[in-house]
């Protein structure tokens, strides 16, 4: 039983049993301080000290019915400021007045803060942290509008066939089960002239690319295995049918193709040759008294690989195989290629089988093909940049082998299209499932006060906000590639295919580090399947080597800016030099100058003419770094491929410090054109994030090359953290602008309560 002595021991029994940090020694410490207390008799030692038996710890009620107490006595006197304080009120006497010193430095001894200590008995929910809840500063719709663009129609009209009973998620584990629902979703959607939205009017299509886009994107809100089936069948199939043939083939496959009358693969990559196009060693022998060509695969490794819609949906394909007439090889070539008959039985010369389970897009039919000299007629060569004439010999409107090759294979940019912005539209899902289930789940809080939103910790801000910005920066680069890739004129046509190869490896790694970033900050529920992450992480795992690795198309990037930096020094005459020379003198003195450098200003940080001017600048000096490094070693007698070979991982620093400042330019000029206020200052504070949070993953390389001092570096991860900060009311609804229907984020944390 407590007397008034043992009592003022009350809350420091609390404390040390329900702090779990204090050790046996500090349990022996606060023994050992009883002991010497002279003013305690014998009998109340030996009480306080049964208290303090780890063998024998109080129960939970025990704990809880001494906090209530102490807490009642807190309540009724709040301007206490220290734990002796509360210790005396707990005595209801001053007599223990002058051993306050003692126990202060009993306080110390045992790493208890008094004033921290008092919370524990308080009910305490006046935090900052605490109070911080969702609000919008801006109207979801308005900004849902400025996402859309002019596609709009065409995002709704798949948003509402996506929300039927028909496309309710698949729940079989059964490949086979699941590979027939995604063939009854397209067949659904070519109903509905979906797929064909891209084909000419004359041949039954809608003759808008960027519908088609739009739509192909749209649907990866939905079910990946199904966005890739509808690309392989309407994009990759038809569409090479529609780039790289001529009238003849247009008539006769592209209405088919478009209703999917004929399932159809793009059989390019081989097993032994991957990315690199031009090594295929398919062959197609033109047999000129026949006026056929003769498709065979060499050897094993040269069999077509991971070709969608192969092992059970395929009748026909677009195969790419190298020409060749009399002996003479003329390149790769696109041939259309029967690979089923009728009955969807495989041709007696045309080996299929099965990839087999994969990581994810189970839903899709990827199989390997092998051609045993199947016979094909003339007019089966897709032959819109190359044929051959009465006389058996080849011709081409482009003369060049390897301009030609390019020619062909940029006409299919378009998946280098299609496939980032599905990608983008995965990692918005998973960021809305994410943030809206972040804003209703509480953990942990201030010691007596209830638990707190998780997206109210900065780290868990940390955490998504970044990856928010740059999703939303991302949106308005690709709108931006997509508008280039239709305004395309032959002259821009490279720069175009190493924007659209830089932009699908930025986008897909993005999406692929922002998912695994969902996962983590949704904890265990975010490893539950009905939540859908995984799913998406599965997914779009593939999506960084679909259409090229993405390291590959990093290097394509790099050797593009090269290409186009050489040719600019290359055209300067002795004043251009000169005035080259002069502006890099007024960058020096403008952006270097030690005010610059050391400026931590707000004002300064948050100006996006900083940004960009760090971005080009950042840009500049490693394209032009690389540059002299790869001549010099090719002064030094290397030969040019090794050369490439030793920079290689400044390549990939060239095409990350250009599609950087490309993405960030795009979304500040996209902003500039806004007419909503609301939308614009929500939008100038994400860009102001994604280019903040960019300049402090590469603060590396920016104080080696002293474009700010340490100071400014700091300053810049603290402006991140504010940014953050800042943008956490509004977080909600940024992912409710991305208007994804209820029915895809079909995840139980996801549903707002």
């Amino acid at each position: 039983m407590f007397t008034i002595n043992t009592r003022i021991f009350l809350p420091l029994l609390y404390i040390v049993w329900s702090d779990d940090l204090l050790t046996a020694d500090e349990f022996k410490i606060l023994s050992t301080f009883i002991q010497n207390q002279d003013w305690l008799s014998a009998e109340e030692k030996e009480f306080l000290d049964s208290k303090l038996d780890l063998a024998l710890p109080p129960t939970r009620s025990g704990l809880n019915n001494w906090r209530k107490e102490i807490a009642e006595i807190v309540a009724v006197n709040p301007k206490m400021l220290s734990l002796f304080d509360l210790q005396l009120k707990v005595t209801s006497s001053d007599s223990l007045e002058l051993y306050r010193e003692d126990f202060e430095v009993l306080e110390q001894k045992l790493g208890i803060l008094g004033s921290e200590a008092l919370l524990k008995f308080t009910q305490n929910d006046k935090n900052q942290t605490y109070n911080y809840e969702t609000d919008s500063t801006f109207a979801v719709g308005k900004m849902t509008s400025i996402l859309d663009g002019d596609v709009a129609d065409a995002i709704n009209e798949v948003k509402k066939v996506i929300s039927t009973p028909e496309f309710a998620y698949e729940t079989s584990t059964d490949v086979n089960v699941y590979r027939e629902k995604v063939l009854e979703w397209c067949f659904i959607l070519a109903e509905k002239n979906l797929g064909n939205r891209a084909y000419p009017k004359k041949y039954g299509g809608g003759e808008n690319l960027p519908e088609y886009f739009a739509i192909m994107e749209t649907l990866s809100y939905h079910d990946l295995s199904l966005v890739i089936k509808f690309g392989v069948q309407f994009g990759l199939w038809g569409m090479s049918i529609q780039s790289l043939g001529t009238e003849k083939h247009y008539r006769k496959y592209l209405d088919k193709i478009g209703k999917l009358e004929i399932p159809g693969c793009f059989a390019m990559t081989e097993t032994g040759h991957g990315s690199n196009v031009k090594g295929l060693q398919t062959t197609a022998t033109y047999n000129h008294a026949e006026k056929t060509f003769t498709i065979n695969t060499p050897t094993p490794k040269d069999q077509k690989e991971y070709i969608g819609n192969a092992a059970n949906h395929g009748q026909m394909a677009t195969v790419f195989a190298k020409l060749l007439i009399d002996g003479t090889d003329y390149g790769v070539n696109a041939f259309i290629v029967p690979i089923r008959d009728e009955n969807m039985k495989p041709l007696s010369n045309v080996e299929i089988n099965d990839c087999g389970l994969k990581m994810g897009l189970n839903g899709v039919d990827n199989g390997t093909i092998s051609f045993h000299n199947v016979v094909i007629p003339k007019e089966n060569m897709l032959d819109r940049f190359a044929t051959i004439n009465e006389k058996g010999d080849f011709i081409s409107p482009i003369p060049s082998d390897n301009r030609r090759f390019f020619t062909m294979l940029g006409t299919l940019v378009g998946g280098r299209i299609g496939i980032p912005r599905s990608a983008l539209a995965a990692a918005k899902v998973g960021l809305a499932i994410t943030i809206r289930y972040s804003d209703q789940r509480r953990q942990f809080g201030p010691e007596g006060g209830s638990e707190i939103p998780i997206l109210n910790y900065r780290m868990h801000q940390r955490r998504l906000f970044p990856p928010l910005a740059q999703s939303y920066a991302l949106h308005f680069a690709l709108r931006y590639l997509t508008q280039r890739f239709i305004d395309k004129t032959p002259e821009k046509m490279q720069e175009i295919e190493a924007l659209a190869a830089g932009l699908k490896a930025y986008t897909t790694w993005h999406a692929t580090a922002t998912l695994q970033e969902c996962r983590e900050a949704c904890g265990g529920k975010g490893y539950l399947s009905e939540n859908r992450i995984d799913r998406l992480k599965n997914d779009t795992e593939v999506y960084t080597t679909f259409e090229g690795d993405n390291t590959v198309l990093m290097q394509l990037v790099a050797k593009n800016r090269l290409a186009v930096f050489r040719r600019q020094v290359s055209e300067m005459d002795s004043m251009d030099k000169v005035s080259y020379v002069w502006n890099q003198t007024k960058v020096f003195f403008s952006e270097k100058n030690p005010f610059t450098t050391r400026d931590t200003s707000d004002s300064h940080l948050l100006d996006t003419e900083f940004h960009l001017k760090a971005f080009y600048y950042r840009e500049h000096e490693i394209t032009t770094s690389a540059a002299k490094r790869i001549k010099k070693l090719i002064d030094s007698g290397l030969d040019a491929y090794d050369a490439f070979n030793v920079a290689q991982h400044q390549m990939i620093d060239v095409a990350k410090a250009y599609l950087d400042r490309v993405v960030l330019e795009q979304f500040l000029i996209k902003i500039e054109t806004l007419e909503d206020s609301s939308s614009k200052t929500m939008l100038v504070k994400l860009a102001q994030l994604f280019a903040l949070h960019k300049m402090e993953e590469n603060k590396a390389w920016y104080l080696e090359n002293h474009y700010f001092e340490t100071s400014k570096s700091k300053a810049i991860r603290k402006m991140v953290n504010q940014l953050c900060w800042d943008i956490r009311p509004d977080a909600v609804a940024l992912v409710d602008a991305f208007a994804i229907p209820e029915s895809c984020l079909a995840a139980p944390i996801a549903k707002k309560i």
